[in-house]
C-alpha cells in the first residue's frame, strides 16, 4: 500500500523535538505495526500537496496547531483534496486537526470547546467495537493535546468512541475514513516538551492534572498503530 502523509504542522509553528520531522514519527508509529506500506510525506501547510488524489492508496492527516475552520489557504486546498479523495474512494485517517478537518471537509462541524483544553493521558470507551479490532479491549487510553472538537459528525458516519471530556473520539465512515481525537504518535518525550510549551498557557489546575495522568498510566499506541494498520488494509 502507498500512504501519503499529509503533514499539517508548519516547522515555524512547531518547536517539538519529533527526532526528525512529524512525517518521520508518524512511520516510525505505524511501523510498530509491521505493515506492508511505503510512505511519502507531503508538507501540506507550506502548500505542498499530492498531485492528485491517486497518487496514494490511502492519507493520513496528522495534528496541527491550527483549526480546521482557520482561513489559511492551504486549509481550504486541504478540505478540497479530501472531498476529492473521498469520492475517488482513497482512505483517509485523520489525527486530532486530521480527524476534525476530514469532518468538516465532508459536511460535520468543528468548533473551539468551551469546556477548555483537553490534555494529557486519557481513556475512552469504545461503544461500536469493529471487526478490524480483533476482539481487543472495549476501553483505550492515549495521550491528547486540544482545544477543538467535533460537534456534528458528517452524514453516514458511526461514531465509535468518547469520554466525558470529548463526545467524538473516534468515527468512522464505512471502510473509507477513520477519525482519532487522541495523538497515538505521540512519546512520552514529545508530550513533556509539549509540557514545557503549554504551561503558561494553561490554568493550573488543569495543567497538573494533565501532568499527573502521563506519570501514572501508559498510552496504547501500539494497538493504535495496529488497528489503524487493519482499518487502511481492509478490502471492500
Amino acid at each position: 500500500m502507498k500512504l501519503g502523509i499529509l503533514n499539517a504542522i508548519h516547522p515555524d509553528a512547531s518547536k517539538v523535538n519529533w527526532g526528525g520531522t512529524p512525517v518521520d514519527a508518524y512511520i516510525r508509529f505505524l511501523e510498530s505495526a509491521h505493515p506492508n506500506f511505503t510512505y511519502t510525506g507531503y508538507n501540506v501547510a507550506q502548500g505542498i500537496f499530492p498531485a492528485a488524489p491517486e497518487e496514494n492508496d490511502a492519507y493520513i492527516i496528522t495534528g496541527s496547531p491550527n483549526g480546521a475552520y482557520d482561513p489559511d489557504p492551504w486549509i481550504a486546498r486541504l478540505g478540497q483534496f479530501i472531498r476529492e479523495g473521498y469520492a475517488d474512494g482513497r482512505k483517509f485517517v485523520g489525527i486530532c486537526f486530521g480527524h476534525q478537518m476530514i469532518a468538516q471537509a465532508l459536511g460535520g462541524r468543528v468548533q473551539k470547546w468551551p469546556g477548555g483544553w483537553g490534555f494529557g493521558l486519557r481513556t475512552f470507551n469504545i461503544n461500536q467495537p469493529k471487526l478490524w479490532m480483533n476482539g481487543r479491549p472495549d476501553h483505550v487510553s492515549l495521550y491528547f493535546a486540544h482545544q477543538d472538537q467535533i460537534t456534528k459528525l458528517p452524514s453516514g458516519a458511526e461514531l465509535l468512541a468518547s469520554d466525558p471530556f470529548c463526545a467524538i473520539d473516534m468515527y468512522t465512515i464505512g471502510s473509507q475514513i477513520l477519525g482519532i481525537q487522541g495523538h497515538p504518535e505521540f512519546t512520552t518525550a514529545i508530550m513533556a516538551d509539549l509540557f514545557t510549551l503549554i504551561k503558561d498557557k494553561m490554568e493550573s489546575t488543569t495543567y497538573n492534572t494533565a501532568v499527573q495522568s502521563v506519570r501514572n498510566g501508559r498510552p496504547d499506541n501500539e494497538l493504535m498503530a495496529e488497528w489503524i494498520v487493519n482499518f487502511l488494509e481492509i478490502r471492500d
